[in-house]
């Protein structure tokens, strides 16, 4: 019987990626929607929004991705997070101009988080109709050969699973849909939509360098345990890291061998802090993505049983 091959589980934006142009789209769009639902002239909107960026920046353990009350990422480790962050801190103020503007968002949406919605995901939309694809320099080559060396390559992303097929399609590689079952012998595969940010019932959490990540994330949790992978690597510590590290500190069932962190030039401390030895803690960081091929074969080789 053959051995399973090396399985690897990834984020797909901020990893195989580069997500800044589309996250700039985000933040623009949300200055031009606001400009629209209020009426005031764009150059005005932009300095309130310029204003409340600079108040998020300043204070990110107290901005991030909301749900139900409480942060599934913080602001200043998951890039896509920041226009809806200063979209809540305009929703925050009770400064006369702020508190206006809010209301012109009320008058059409029914709470500021549906408007943020709407500008992330048609912004999002628009933009995969305009850009073929804005993948990391070397990705599909790096992809190709993990292929080739025999590994398995998962994404787990909430990304649509139409983006990852698309933009690695573009390059003539087949990304094959995780959920459909004829296609569970695949070597690459891809969950899109995968929940990443939806919390459990519990507040278990880890402390990572100061910050509390939230760590029960079901959706997430099942594809791990479904998947068994020995690498799980991504680039936002709460969304993709948390979960898996959670697992392996706690020795359950889709605990990877080895957590890998794509670092950033937007990464904050706590998160390069939290690379260490103990099991809750980070094993690896990377620049990019084309040093993968040697870690995984480092990792790979570590984890071979010895023969002979």
């Amino acid at each position: 019987m053959a051995a399973a091959p090396f399985h690897l589980v990834t984020d797909f934006d901020g990893v195989w990626t580069e997500p800044e142009r589309e996250a700039r789209a985000v933040y623009a769009h949300l200055v031009t929607e606001l400009a629209r639902v209020s009426g005031r002239p764009a150059e005005a909107v932009w300095e309130l929004v310029e204003r409340h960026a600079a108040r998020v920046r300043a204070h990110p353990d107290r901005f991030g991705w909301p749900i139900e009350g409480v942060f599934t990422s913080y602001v200043d480790e998951d890039y896509f997070a920041f226009p809806a962050a200063v979209g809540r801190s305009i929703e925050e103020e009770r400064e006369p101009e702020a508190a206006a503007l809010h209301a012109c968002v009320r008058r059409e949406f029914p709470n500021m988080g549906a408007f943020l919605d709407h500008c992330y995901h048609s912004t999002g939309d628009r933009f995969r109709a305009e850009v073929r694809h804005d993948l990391a320099a070397g990705a599909e080559r790096v992809l190709a050969w993990l292929l080739e060396q025999g590994m398995a390559v998962t994404f787990v992303t909430n990304a649509p699973l139409v983006k990852v097929v698309d933009w690695f399609g573009v390059n003539g590689v087949a990304v094959a849909d995780a959920r459909d079952p004829a296609h569970a012998a695949a070597p690459l595969r891809a969950y899109g939509r995968a929940g990443k940010q939806w919390l459990g019932d519990t507040s278990q959490a880890l402390d990572c360098a100061g910050r509390l990540v939230r760590t029960d994330r079901p959706q997430y949790r099942e594809i791990l345990e479904r998947e068994r992978p020995e690498v799980v690597l991504g680039d936002v510590l709460s969304l993709d890291l948390a979960q898996p590290l959670a697992l392996r500190a706690q020795r359950r069932p889709g605990a990877p061998a080895f957590v890998g962190l794509l670092r950033r030039a937007h990464t904050p401390r706590w998160v390069l802090d939290s690379v260490g030895p103990a099991a809750a803690q980070i094993d690896f960081a990377v620049h990019h993505v084309t040093q993968l091929p040697r870690v995984l074969s480092t990792l790979r080789a570590s984890s071979s049983p010895v023969t002979g």
